[in-house]
Formats: structure tokens, C-alpha cells, sequence
């Protein structure tokens, strides 16, 4: 059976999509996944969320979220912005000291290996978490993108939440998509896997059948 990987991102602390997610992942026998960030905000979960990633260890990388809430100093309870469930304020106030040293500590890029095929794991790009690949991003700029990535097999990024994959100069480029917020008014949670073939990798895009997403809040 060839190497098989989960891939997984954009879970906003809603954890019931998550859980579901990780039933469909085991459900088809995987065991080794990863994580493209955006783990908390905006959902009424965080920590539970960042528990159960922190359980898998699974390779996690830095999300725009993730940095807001590790690195912002807290509000104190009953400040305004700490009351409102998702925010940033109230996000943080909701983690403990070691789930906010976990997202303190993620890193922006992430390598790894599905067999001998090399992934370079981000959020966004290598040095913008807010700056992912799009349907119109122009070849050249994919490029660079993996030229400074050291010319990886494949790239897995999230940030969009636009389930996709694109083949550039023998590239892969996967975004597995949200696990916790709705696109589009389509509230599955998605993900999806990796497998490693003789003649390369192969991305497929998953969904659970399952209205677990939130629609994301303004």
C-alpha cells in the first residue's frame, strides 16, 4: 500500500469538526497527518481544539490566528472585547499557559516526507501568513514560492479555505480547505490526503457529509 498522509487546516475552534474530521481520517486508515494552522478564533472551542492537536502531534504550522492569539497580550475578563465569544481577546482568555505555549511555538514552515517525496507544509508563504496561493496567482509567483520553499515535491498550504490542487513545473499544491468554517454556504468539513505512487504524489479532496462548519462571522 503506498504512504498515505491527512492533511488538515483551518479548524477556527470548532471542535465537533474536528472530531468528525479525525473519524474520517482513521476511517480510512490513516495514521500520519498534518496540520496547515489556524487552530483558534472564531469558534467557541479553542482550547479543546488545540488539546486534541496537541495530542496527535501531528506537524502543525503557524496560522494568521494562531500568531494573533499567542502573541497579543490578554484583555482582562470583563473588558468589552474579551466578552464576545471567538474574538481574539476572548479566544486567548479561554487557553491555558501550555496550549498558548503550543501556539507560540509553531513554526511558519514545516518539511516533510511522504516516502521519498519532500512536502513543505505552510499557512500561508514562507515569510507572510496571510499570503496563500489563489486561483489566479500567476506561475511566476508559484515559482518563487517554491524556489524559496528548497523546490519541494509537493507545498500544502491553508489560509484560503478553498479546497484545491494545481500542478506547477511538476509541483504539487494542495489546500485541503477549512475544517471548521463554511464556504460558500457549504457547511462540510474538509480535508484531504496524500498518497505516494511510483510515478509521484497523488492529492485527493475530501468531505465530511456532515453540517458541522460555521458560517464565518464578519
Amino acid at each position: 500500500m503506498p504512504d498515505r498522509l491527512a492533511l488538515m487546516g483551518d479548524i477556527h475552534a470548532n471542535l465537533p469538526a474536528l472530531k468528525a474530521v479525525l473519524d474520517a481520517i482513521a476511517g480510512a486508515g490513516l495514521t500520519r497527518g498534518a496540520c496547515t494552522g489556524d487552530l483558534v478564533m472564531r469558534g467557541p472551542d479553542p482550547e479543546g481544539v488545540v488539546e486534541e492537536v496537541r495530542r496527535l502531534g501531528w506537524p502543525c504550522v503557524e496560522g494568521n490566528t494562531d500568531r494573533k492569539v499567542a502573541v497579543r497580550p490578554a484583555r482582562p475578563q470583563g473588558h468589552p472585547k474579551a466578552e464576545r465569544v471567538g474574538s481574539r481577546a476572548w479566544s486567548t482568555n479561554q487557553l491555558s499557559r501550555a496550549s498558548l505555549a503550543y501556539l507560540a511555538g509553531l513554526p511558519m514552515v514545516w518539511h516533510l516526507a511522504v516516502k521519498e517525496r519532500r512536502i513543505a507544509l505552510v499557512h500561508g508563504s514562507p515569510d507572510d501568513l496571510r499570503k496563500a496561493v489563489e486561483e489566479d496567482t500567476p506561475k511566476s509567483d508559484i515559482r518563487r514560492l517554491i524556489k524559496g520553499l528548497g523546490d519541494p515535491h509537493c507545498i500544502v498550504y491553508g489560509h484560503t479555505h478553498r479546497p484545491s490542487v494545481r500542478e506547477v513545473d511538476g509541483c504539487l499544491l494542495v489546500n485541503p480547505g477549512s475544517v471548521g468554517e463554511a464556504l460558500d454556504g457549504d457547511l462540510r468539513p474538509r480535508w484531504a490526503w496524500l498518497e505516494a505512487r511510483r510515478s509521484g504524489l497523488r492529492a485527493h479532496l475530501e468531505a465530511v457529509a456532515a453540517p458541522l462548519a460555521i458560517i464565518r462571522s464578519p
